[in-house]
């Protein structure tokens, strides 16, 4: 038994203690109440058959009538405080694994799969509630239930108690190891949920791909390998969980039977009282029944433990650690420099960027350009602290970047990518997503400023269309003049234009450059370019060939120095 993992789950149970301590009183009565047919079957066979005892024969039934009323009603409060803790604690565990990964550095994300971590958050989580739920609500109730009847047959006959609990530990072995493989079992069977999830995350959201190559035979069969896969470690988790409940009764039965001819002896011989007889057997009988759910729970609880480890896996994790500075970047006044900044991933034997120097002032457009891996993005992507330069330093305003508060850096930064990645919600509330509190005149400015309002005016219900999954209802270029009047709205004074344009046809282009011009006015502008013609009016470009500057220049500069840049834009135009 995994006590560690135990521990850690129990640590989320703190809050609740006060329940917890009502759910254990109540299970202890129940516990009694249960084990109460015992002496109640001694009293009716030594008093009323054999004394005949005409009182005890109606005080009997009304006792069991009182006594089993009162258990149920405890049964069913007990069942409310456990399963609303259980579903409380799901919840809470499901919204901190959630927040967890949001903190985990980027190179996380780089390893693992979104549909992997789609069933950590809601398969793994899901599973962890039958552990809550079930050691909470099964184990206390049936220990109770175990000491007292066990305390009842130790009262009746102790030696005869002693001969038939001998079985228990020949039930340990095969339940233990039945529970080691059960474990290894849900192992699998949750990993093969994550990748069902990866795949069918990736199937639907490529679904235009997965057509237009007449591929879905081919998902089908992927998706059917996953599955069947599952299926085969479902059957084999099966067959060990339900083999305990007939071995375990098949060994209560065998030692029940023994006590059945022993003590019948001793009746027989007027060694012991028939009452005394009967109530052990009834005893004995009640109490392998929570003894087979105990050893059951213990052995079907695993696959639950599986997936607390897989959560648990995650949440052990160390969180990005970013130092932050004191400082707030209030106004940027002059200036972005990059000082002798190196980078390499650690995944990586080479540098992806070395020895870059850049400096830019306030309210001019710096243009990037280079081949696929030239280290472009990586670039940028340090400006946000996304990753830390291996050595050199960059600053804003003559101070490191480390030294302001994450917070206010980033509230400076605004970001447009090639890569546009919208919400499924509503076109005002895509827009207004770095600024959800802005008004609707200031949204309305921005969206002209884009260009959106133009084709948002033609929508049924305007700005509160719901644009789908990742904007799937909207045109290329729709959806990356909404980006833009998410970054006009949320007026950072630098901008960082991740080929913003790559993806779109001529004629979006042209409203997209419309849109993309009113955003870089008085704003400064790093641009990481593909289509050399979008550049043209940049500052300043520098020209990146595996992780190192090779040319700066402007574009008249560039093209007259017979370089790679000129090489590139001849390329483009043949």
């Amino acid at each position: 038994m995994n006590i560690k993992l135990y521990k850690r789950l129990f640590e989320f149970l703190k809050p609740y203690k006060k329940k917890l301590c009502l759910a254990i009183l109540f299970s202890v009565v129940v516990g009694v109440i249960a084990s109460s047919p015992v002496p109640l079957i001694q009293k009716t066979f030594d008093d009323v058959f054999v004394q005949k005892d005409f009182f005890m024969l109606k005080a009997i039934p009304i006792a069991l009538v009182i006594l089993y009323s009162i258990k149920a009603g405890l049964v069913y409060a007990l069942n409310i405080i456990i399963l609303g803790i259980s579903w409380e604690l799901v919840v809470r565990v499901r919204e901190q694994l959630f927040s967890h990964i949001h903190k985990l550095p980027f190179i996380f994300f780089e390893d693992n799969e979104t549909g992997h971590l789609m069933s950590r958050v809601m398969n793994d989580v899901s599973i962890m509630q039958s552990t809550i739920t079930r050691s909470l609500k099964e184990l206390i109730q049936n220990s109770i239930t175990l000491i007292a009847l066990l305390g009842w047959i130790f009262y009746l006959k102790w030696d005869w108690a002693i001969i038939s609990i001998l079985i228990f530990p020949v039930m340990l072995l095969p339940i233990g190891n039945i529970a080691r493989k059960l474990k290894k079992f849900s192992h699998k069977g949750q990993e093969i949920l994550a990748d069902l999830s990866g795949t069918i995350l990736e199937s639907f959201s490529g679904v235009k791909v997965v057509r237009a190559f007449g591929m879905e035979t081919m998902e089908e069969q992927k998706f059917n390998s996953y599955s069947e896969n599952f299926l085969r470690v479902m059957k084999k988790n099966v067959k060990y969980t339900e083999i305990t409940s007939p071995f375990l009764e098949l060994l209560g039965v065998m030692g029940a039977s023994f006590i059945l001819w022993y003590g019948g002896l001793q009746v027989l011989m007027d060694k012991v009282t028939q009452g005394t007889f009967i109530a052990f057997i009834v005893g004995l009988f009640m109490m392998y029944a929570p003894v087979r759910l105990l050893f059951k729970l213990y052995a079907s609880i695993q696959p639950s433990l599986a997936g607390a480890e897989r959560v648990f896996s995650i949440l052990d994790l160390e969180e990005e650690k970013i130092k932050e500075g004191t400082k707030e970047l209030a106004n940027f006044n002059q200036a972005v420099a990059f000082e002798n900044v190196s980078f390499k991933y650690p995944s990586r034997s080479t540098a992806v960027l070395t020895k870059v120097n850049v400096r830019l002032e306030k309210t001019k457009i710096l243009a990037i350009v280079g081949m696929s891996g030239a280290g472009k993005t990586t670039l940028v992507d340090l400006l946000f602290r996304f990753h830390e330069p291996s050595t050199g330093s960059i600053s804003i305003d003559g101070i490191n970047i480390k030294d302001y508060t994450l917070k206010s850096l980033r509230s400076n930064l605004a970001l447009v990518s090639q890569e546009t990645f919208l919400f499924n919600d509503t076109v005002r509330k895509n827009i207004v997503y770095g600024r959800p509190n802005s008004s609707e005149e200031d949204i309305l400015r921005a969206s002209k400023a884009a260009h959106v309002d133009s084709f948002v005016r033609d929508f049924e219900d305007g700005y509160s269309t719901v644009i789908g999954e990742r904007g799937v209802k909207l045109s290329g270029g729709q959806r990356q003049r909404i980006s833009i009047a998410r970054a006009i709205l949320r007026n950072a004074p630098i901008l960082v234009l991740d080929e913003a344009t790559s993806a779109l046809d001529s004629e979006s282009e042209k409203s997209v450059q419309d849109a993309l011009h009113n955003l870089m006015r008085d704003r400064t502008t790093f641009m990481i370019a593909h289509r050399l013609s979008t550049i043209a009016h940049a500052h300043s470009i520098i020209v990146l060939d595996k992780g190192e500057i090779v040319e700066v220049g402007t574009h008249e500069q560039l093209l007259s120095s017979s370089g790679l840049y000129k090489k590139y834009y001849e390329m483009q135009m043949r």
